[in-house]
């Protein structure tokens, strides 16, 4: 018997501090949160100890070829080196009003690099990989819980507040 068929409907979790959306992944049946952050890609469980902090705002996504965006999301992976860079200069910066948006600093539209991406875009490159069509515009938080909204629906149910 081969391995078992990963489930193509996935969830878009947005991460809100202070009101603002910080950071996303993606909640995946089965294996848990994905999500690339200051401790690197990674899919974890949710009942791991170091989830991102923040209000969950969730939004449901069928993938309709889920094992080519798994794949991806398994490999390890490290934020943009600017990211890094001001996080070490300011620690706690990434919780920061600014921080959501600091990728437009840097690009107007996507990055295609797996070595140069935020959160946004590593996510959102591996849902195109599953057949999900997102605009290349889509760096920051902010801009995929706008797509998210106009494109998916919300699950009220998973919405809470994270432990500090």
């Amino acid at each position: 018997m081969g391995p078992a068929r990963v489930k193509a409907h996935w969830q878009i979790v947005i991460f809100v501090v202070d009101g603002k959306a910080n950071h996303a992944g993606v909640s995946i049946p089965g294996h848990g949160l994905a999500d690339l952050s200051l401790r690197g890609a990674r899919i974890v469980p949710w009942d791991a100890p170091s989830l991102p902090k923040g209000e969950r705002v969730c939004f449901e996504v069928d993938v309709p070829a889920p094992e080519p965006a798994l794949e991806y999301l398994a490999r390890p992976g490290l934020l943009t080196a600017a990211i890094i860079a001001e996080e070490k200069k300011q620690k706690g910066w990434h919780l920061t009003p600014d921080a959501p948006d600091f990728v437009r600093t840097l690009r107007s539209s996507r990055s295609r690099d797996p070595d140069d991406m935020n959160c946004i875009e590593w996510i959102v490159h591996a849902l195109e990989l599953g057949g999900v069509a997102i605009p290349a515009d889509v760096l920051t938080p902010t801009e995929l819980l706008e797509w998210c909204v106009a494109n998916c629906v919300r699950n009220p149910a998973i919405r809470q507040a994270q432990p500090g």
